[in-house]
């Protein structure tokens, strides 16, 4: 009996999981998606896996002005947030301002844009800890 109950173990962990395609938008032909199979979130960025998550739990893509504190501060194990956030270069320091009116620093992309250029950026927040600030990752596209 426990060699039956141990093959049937053996092959409900040995059989591949299907993953599903949680979240995911394109803008100017870049693809940013999140799937998950058995508690592995997958971050991909243009098709390829750029980082795994053992988490379980949400995702969403939010516009930048609908990310609140208090979202982020209770997402820890529950969420894994993606914010998108649109906005222009406004100076040759590589300074920008989003359509919320926001700072946001374009120094990564030195070389690559020019005042006047407009990026979108994905941050990728720490679904592990509720610091509003954790971002792991960033991931910039000009349009």
């Amino acid at each position: 009996m426990k060699k039956i109950i141990l093959f049937m173990l053996f092959v409900i962990l040995a059989t591949p999981t299907q993953a599903k395609t949680v979240a995911r938008e394109t803008i100017g032909g870049y693809t940013i998606s999140a799937t998950q199979s058995r508690n592995v979130t997958k971050v991909k960025w243009c098709g390829k896996t750029y980082r795994k998550y053992h988490f379980k739990g949400e995702v969403r893509i939010v516009s930048e002005g609908r990310l609140t504190t208090k979202m982020l501060r209770k997402r820890k194990g529950k969420v894994l947030y993606i914010e998108r956030i649109i906005g222009t270069v406004v100076n040759d320091h590589l300074d920008g301002r989003t359509t919320e009116n926001h700072y946001i620093s374009y120094r990564c992309l030195k070389g690559k844009v020019h005042k006047g250029d407009t990026v979108v950026t994905y941050c990728v927040y720490n679904p592990y800890t509720r610091w509003i600030d954790d971002i792991s990752d960033r991931f910039d596209i000009i349009l």
